[in-house]
């Protein structure tokens, strides 16, 4: 008998039980439940039979076979290879879903005995309302209508509980289907396929997880993406961790442009500096030679620091208007000429020898750019000789530098023979 064919008695069961939930009417449940297994029963006996059949089949043939010389029995190895596939998936399957929810058998019991003794007392219950009302409201009969009507309600909600749990558990089983072998699935093809609204499969899908139905199960933070493994929920950490660094940094970047010291112009200047490092840095990544990349690696780092510099001092601004209107255009043309030329899958002489003619000039750029960003400090540079001039002024006229120090010691011993 064929898996398929366990799964198909098993349903039938399923949808048996269901049905009698849905339509709290047990009464024909045991029988139809009998009838179903005995065919599940049948089937299997006449698998057996035939399996029995066959075997007898293929040892007479290997018999005769054997008796004319002919070559030994054959295997088949698809049926095997099937078997093994199914049952490894089977093992996959059991690292991310649980096999059998738990409170599965109890639900169902309780649905079961929940429903039928709420039928029961219903119906006592029913029966001393209307003897009640016939005699006139007898009093004697107040305590076992309460007594009926406490037990009513206890069943109903021992019952309904336990839909509850198998309707979860049915809704379970719908979604590794919708699943199959997917890592993840959008919330809204879950909701859409079982007829629920995004709300309700997110609350879902929370309780599932309480419950430990999916064993590596998680939500996104926004409630869109349902992850099954731990291998994906691994990978959209690492991509929100991603995401939430580079909206600080453009956050910070933002505040750091609506500082006032910053006008108009060195904001404008300051993005489209940022703009060109991005695309130098392209540029790189997709040209694979080592000798350009070093020479691309140390322009990128040079024009980032004369950025750098306008951050910490917007008065170098307006020096810079050549090398924002004119240096840096043409040094980004003449990469996208390169990166072209590289990508030709025949490199001829006329295309060899511009290349060269492109890494000189790069050479010619990174020293000016050099000089420029040198340029850059030279108040600094003259700030600071300044402060160390007058340093060394003071510290003379106090007679704290070397020379000043030895005298003065000198002086000291001389006055001490004296006395």
């Amino acid at each position: 008998m064929k898996n398929s064919d366990f799964y198909d008695f098993g349903e039938q069961i399923q949808q048996i039980v269901q049905s009698a939930i849905d339509s709290n009417d047990f009464r024909e449940l045991n029988e139809t439940v009998r009838q179903t297994v005995n065919d599940a029963v049948s089937v299997v006996r006449s698998g057996v039979s035939q399996a029995s059949e066959t075997v007898s089949r293929a040892q007479s043939e290997y018999e005769k076979k054997s008796r004319n010389g002919a070559a030994g029995p054959q295997v088949h190895r698809g049926t095997v290879k099937n078997q093994s596939s199914y049952k490894q998936r089977e093992m996959e399957q059991a690292q991310y879903y649980v096999s059998h929810p738990k409170g599965e058998i109890g639900a169902t019991l309780m649905v079961v005995i929940g429903f039928i003794l709420s039928t029961l007392f219903g119906i006592g219950l029913a029966v001393l309302v209307i003897i009640q009302f016939a005699l006139d409201g007898l009093s004697a009969l107040f305590i076992p209508i309460l007594i009926l009507l406490v037990l009513f309600i206890i069943c109903m909600i021992i019952g309904m509980r336990g839909q509850r749990v198998t309707s979860q558990i049915k809704r379970f089983r719908e979604y590794r289907k919708i699943l199959d072998d997917r890592e993840f699935c959008d919330v809204e093809e879950l909701a859409e396929k079982i007829g629920k609204t995004p709300a309700y499969v997110v609350k879902d899908l929370k309780e599932m997880l309480n419950r430990r139905m999916f064993l590596q199960g998680h939500l996104d933070k926004q409630n869109k993406c349902f992850m099954v493994t731990n291998q994906a929920y691994d990978q959209y950490c690492l991509a929100q961790k991603s995401l939430e660094e580079r909206e600080a940094k453009a956050k910070a970047e933002a505040a750091k442009m609506s500082d006032p010291k910053y006008s108009e112009e060195v904001r404008t200047m300051l993005m489209e500096g940022k703009r060109y490092v991005e695309h130098i840095r392209a540029c790189n990544n997709a040209i694979p030679g080592a000798e350009i990349s070093a020479k691309i690696s140390r322009l990128e780092l040079i024009i980032s620091r004369i950025f750098a510099q306008v951050e910490k001092d917007p008065s170098l601004a307006p020096e810079l208007h050549q090398f924002m209107n004119y240096y840096l255009p043409t040094t980004q043309k003449l990469l996208d000429v390169y990166q072209e030329l590289d990508n030709q899958p025949v490199q001829g002489q006329n295309i060899s020898d511009t290349k060269k003619e492109i890494e000189k000039t790069l050479d010619t750029l990174d020293q000016a750019f050099e000089n420029l960003l040198d340029s850059c400090y030279k108040d600094t540079a003259w700030d600071v000789s300044t402060d160390i001039s007058v340093l060394n002024t003071m510290l003379a006229n106090e007679g704290l530098t070397g020379d000043d120090l030895s005298r003065g010691a000198q002086m000291k011993i001389h006055k001490k023979s004296e006395k």
